[in-house]
């Protein structure tokens, strides 16, 4: 899945203008859900590992694209696991503070595919999966560490959630009236290794 999206990536880039900064990169965050239920079975944010580009136009405009996989298992004591994929796209205003150092911010979409498995309270093994769309803010910094190779680190916050009237009870599907709504907002501190492709051509040439 991840080395598809980078396909289509360099495919998108790739009929793009000339004069546009472009760059690539992989991922690894700490990934925290939001939703109560979650601190009370995992315990701990679990780790999302992805890919992740940027196309920077001349001036202050920079639009920062991935994805990525995050799974978490439950702590012991109970048998509940968590998994899913999650896409995004943040269009970032950005400012040079010094030279290899710049900051950026904005809002953003996300979606997320995933699933969830474990015994609720009244000891039946539940299934559930779906999908969501939401919005984020994210904020960060780029460094220059050599060349063309630089470091991100960066601060997300994701708002959405789900509504299900379908589960997987004890293997069997039931139905869930009123439908079952699910806070699927997260935070997450992310550092990213990208190596820029192109530069951007702040002349327009």
């Amino acid at each position: 899945m991840l080395s598809f999206s980078l396909v289509m990536i360099f495919s998108i880039f790739s009929s793009l203008p000339g004069g546009l900064g472009i760059d690539v990169g992989t991922s690894v965050s700490s990934f925290a859900p939001t939703d109560d239920d979650y601190d009370l079975r995992f315990r701990t944010p679990g780790f999302s590992y992805g890919l992740v580009a940027s196309l920077d136009a001349p001036g202050p405009l920079v639009i920062h694209i991935g994805g990525e996989y995050f799974s978490k298992k439950a702590s012991s004591g109970w048998d509940g696991e968590v998994s899913s994929m999650l896409f995004w796209a943040f269009p970032c205003a950005q400012l040079g503070v010094m030279e290899g150092f710049r900051v950026f911010g904005g809002p953003g979409i996300v979606g997320v595919n995933g699933s969830y498995s474990g015994t609720d309270d009244f000891g039946s093994f539940v299934e559930a999966a779906g999908s969501s769309v939401g919005f984020a803010a994210s904020v960060g910094t780029d460094i220059v560490l050599w060349g063309p190779l630089f470091a991100r680190l960066e601060y997300r916050h994701g708002w959405m959630d789900m509504k299900s009237d379908r589960v997987m009870k004890d293997g069997s599907e039931t139905v869930v009236y009123p439908a079952a709504e699910t806070d699927l907002g997260y935070s997450q501190y992310v550092f990213s290794l990208n190596v820029q492709l192109s530069a951007v051509d702040q002349a327009g040439d």
